[in-house]
């Protein structure tokens, strides 16, 4: 009788795991993280190799040109979190095309990290246009009431190195670091961390493997690979457990260098 019911308390595990669905982990930016790079072919986005490293189906809804403002009022964050499971991820990470202010360009945000508002238009309608912060805000806890984790990341650098050292990141990276403390989420230093393994590679490696084709920003297959691999080696480096959880061989393979 024992045997009879530890073969049936094993079957119904067995039967859960399988039912079980597996945790997928979305990703919402721009076209550093894209598949398709900035669409010219010769670049990709990071969130085309995040895949090679976990075990989790990889979501990339990441759109080339988008910043927060865009990707919250055109419909895209709309067509993301609607699929959005209780378990799974959310990665989100903006900056290149959020500056330069509201008036200025349809991209660009308020200039702040609170609740300031100012109304533009834009091709004859109206449109309240929010700070950096809000967008990001919104996007997280629509992901939290939905039961599952949102991280922010750090945009990536563009190619810039002052006497081997790369360039310090814009104020967008300063706003998502704000943001995890202030709501309590993840946040991945995306930037840092490929400065800091950018600067042990050298300028000069990254000019000879032409890791930038086309431009200061947008990468090649092997620059966006890498900027995969750092996203992994964040993951590794603090300890974010649900994360280390779904890592491949390939993923736990990965091994760079950590943040001071």
């Amino acid at each position: 009788m024992k045997f009879v019911l530890a073969l049936l308390i094993s079957a119904y595990f067995i039967s859960y795991s399988f039912e079980a669905p597996p945790k997928t982990i979305f990703i919402a930016g721009d076209s550093t993280a894209d598949a398709n790079g900035g669409h010219n072919g010769k670049t990709e986005g990071w969130g085309k190799y995040l895949g090679k490293y976990v075990t989790s189906t990889v979501n990339n809804q990441a759109v080339s040109g988008q910043s927060s403002r865009t990707f919250w009022r055109d419909g895209a964050w709309a067509k993301l979190i609607k699929d959005v499971n209780a378990g799974d991820y959310v990665f989100i990470q903006f900056g290149h095309n959020d500056a330069g202010g509201p008036n200025a360009t349809p991209k660009g945000s308020v200039v702040g990290t609170g609740d300031e508002t100012v109304t533009v238009n834009v091709n004859g309608v109206n449109e309240v246009v929010h700070t950096f912060c809000w967008y990001i805000r919104q996007m997280v806890n629509q992901v939290l009431a939905k039961g599952a984790t949102p991280l922010v990341l750090s945009l990536t650098p563009n190619f810039s190195f002052v006497d081997g050292k790369v360039s310090e990141p814009n104020r967008f990276a300063g706003y998502m670091k704000l943001i995890s403390e202030e709501l309590n989420i993840p946040f991945i230093d995306h930037y840092r961390y490929i400065a800091k393994n950018w600067e042990i590679l050298g300028e000069k490696y990254i000019e000879e493997n032409k890791w930038f084709p086309a431009d200061k920003k947008h990468t090649s297959p092997d620059a966006a690979n890498f900027n995969a691999k750092m996203i992994i080696n964040a993951i590794k480096c603090q300890k974010i457990e649900d994360l280390l959880s779904v890592l491949n061989k390939d993923g736990n393979d990965v091994n760079y260098s950590c943040l001071d």
